[in-house]
């Protein structure tokens, strides 16, 4: 009887938790040094279906019944937009992600074509736009914090 008592309690703050959450994606951008580089920041809301993160920001998706959160960004090694590259590059982020009946589980996307996504409880997510794009004076280490995700779910 106490282990139902405890159980029910420690699922009731998990659900107060996650409701409490931000339930839109009506977040202001970072900014940086650069307005170049801010000039590369989303001004129009995110496609049906897509989650918008800034870096650290944890939202509750209604409609999907899951808590996630844009975790940090790994690495970002795109060519800058202010640079000739034999190769795009590729950036790689940490998403967790939590439904009302589950652990939080963390999974590492990338904007490589083969990395692009990952499956939770039966939703696909897929990392579909990764900003600012970087340049040669505001690069990775200026960047961290400020990055900006959009995840797909389906």
């Amino acid at each position: 009887m106490k282990s139902k008592i405890l159980l029910l309690a420690i699922s009731s703050l998990i659900f107060i938790q996650c409701a409490s959450q931000n339930k839109t994606n009506d977040s202001k951008m970072p900014t940086t040094s650069s307005e170049t580089v801010n000039s590369t920041y989303p001004t129009e809301k995110p496609e049906n279906g897509t989650v918008r993160l800034v870096e650290k920001q944890n939202i509750f998706s209604e409609e999907n019944k899951l808590n996630i959160t844009f975790v940090k960004t790994i690495e970002d090694s795109r060519c800058p937009m202010n640079a000739r590259c034999v190769t795009a590059g590729f950036a790689t982020v940490e998403v967790e992600v939590m439904s009302l009946h589950s652990r939080p589980r963390k999974f590492t996307v990338s904007t490589q074509d083969n990395k692009n996504s990952f499956v939770f409880q039966g939703k696909k997510f897929t990392l579909t736009h990764i900003y600012p794009s970087n340049s040669t004076q505001i690069g990775f280490e200026k960047l961290k914090g400020k990055y900006v995700i959009d995840l797909k779910i389906e």
